[in-house]
C-alpha cells in the first residue's frame, strides 16, 4: 500500500512539473533551469562519485580538476535532457528541424530505400530522445527498444512523448520483443538500440575504454540474421540548446561460418565507434552508470 502511494506521489510530482515546464520559454527552461538543476544533481546525487571514478580511470592523462569539470557537465547535460523531454509536446516537426540538425541525412534515406530495414547503433550521449525524434522526422517510423518504467503512469507518459514524434516503443520485457523487431525491419522501418550500458540482457564482453564490458549483443544478432543495414546514430549537443545527430556507416558486416565470432566482431566494432564519439565529447555521456559492474568471473 505504501509503495503504491509513493509511486502515485512520484507520478503526480512529475506530471505537475512537466506541465509547469510547458509554461516557460523553451530556451530558458533548457539552457538555464536545465543547467541549474543538473549542477545541483552533481552535488547531491551519490552517483556523482561513480562518474568521477569512471572518468579518472578512463582518462588517466587528465587532472583531477579536469575530471571534476567534466563530471559536472555530465550532470548538467542530464538536467537539460529532462527539460527537453518535458518540452516534447511543444516540439513540432518545424521546431525539431531548427534545434536538431542531422549530419549526413542522405545515409538514412539511402539505407531505408534498400527496403531491408535499418538498425541504428546508439548510446546515452547528448540527448538520445532528440536523436530518435530527429531521425523519425524524416517520415520513416523509428522503433526504440526500452525498458518499462515500474511506475505505469510515468511509463505511459514517456511512451506518449515518444509516439507523438513518430517513435514507436518496443519494451524489452515483452515476450514478443524479437518478433516485433523483425516485423519492423520487414516493413522497412528503423530500429534504434542503445548498446552502451551493462544491463540484464543477452550480451558478451567486448573492450570498452581498455576494459572488458558486458555489452548487449541483440543488435549484432538481428543484423546478422536479418540482413538489415547498420548505421551509427548518436546525438551531439551543440551549445546551450541545439543538437546534431551524427550519422556514420553503413557498417561493413562480415559473415563467416562462426556465428558467435561474427556477433562478437560486430558488437566490438559498434562499441569502438561509440567509444570514439564518447572520447571526443566525454561530458555528454552518462559516466555515472556502472558500465563495468559485471565481471567475467561472474559470468562463469
Amino acid at each position: 500500500m505504501i509503495k503504491k502511494i509513493r509511486r502515485k506521489i512520484y507520478y503526480y510530482a512529475a506530471f505537475v512539473a512537466s506541465k509547469l515546464v510547458l509554461l516557460l520559454p523553451y530556451k530558458f527552461s533548457v539552457a538555464v533551469l536545465g543547467r541549474f538543476f543538473g549542477l545541483i544533481g552533481y552535488y547531491v546525487a551519490p552517483v556523482s562519485k561513480i562518474a568521477v571514478k569512471n572518468l579518472s580511470e578512463c582518462f588517466p592523462e587528465k587532472t583531477q580538476d579536469e575530471i571534476i569539470k567534466i563530471a559536472k557537465e555530465v550532470f548538467i547535460n542530464q538536467g537539460k535532457n529532462f527539460f527537453e523531454l518535458a518540452n516534447f509536446p511543444k516540439l513540432t516537426p518545424e521546431i525539431l528541424k531548427k534545434i536538431s540538425k542531422v549530419e549526413k541525412a542522405h545515409l538514412i534515406k539511402e539505407t531505408v530505400a534498400k527496403g531491408k530495414g535499418v538498425l541504428i547503433i546508439s548510446a546515452h550521449t547528448g540527448n538520445w530522445e532528440i536523436t530518435a525524434a530527429a531521425v523519425a522526422n524524416f517520415g520513416v517510423p523509428v522503433n526504440v527498444v526500452a525498458k518499462k518504467i515500474y511506475i505505469k503512469e510515468l511509463n505511459d507518459m514517456l511512451v506518449g512523448y515518444r509516439t507523438s514524434k513518430n517513435v514507436k516503443v518496443i519494451l524489452k520485457d515483452s515476450p514478443d520483443t524479437g518478433r516485433k523487431l523483425l516485423k519492423a525491419l520487414k516493413r522497412g522501418e528503423i530500429i534504434a538500440m542503445l548498446i552502451d550500458q551493462d544491463t540484464k540482457v543477452p550480451g558478451i564482453f567486448v573492450d570498452f575504454f581498455g576494459k572488458p564490458a558486458w555489452t548487449p549483443s541483440g543488435l549484432a544478432v538481428i543484423a546478422l540474421k536479418s540482413g538489415a543495414e547498420v548505421l551509427l546514430g548518436v546525438d551531439k549537443r551543440n551549445g546551450r540548446y541545439l543538437h546534431e545527430t551524427v550519422i556514420k556507416g553503413p557498417i561493413n558486416i562480415k559473415r563467416t561460418d562462426d556465428f558467435d565470432a561474427d556477433v562478437r566482431a560486430l558488437t566490438q566494432e559498434a562499441t569502438n565507434m561509440l567509444e570514439q564519439h564518447i572520447r571526443k565529447y566525454p561530458s555528454q555521456w552518462v559516466w555515472f552508470h556502472e558500465r563495468w559492474k559485471t565481471k567475467k568471473q561472474n559470468k562463469g
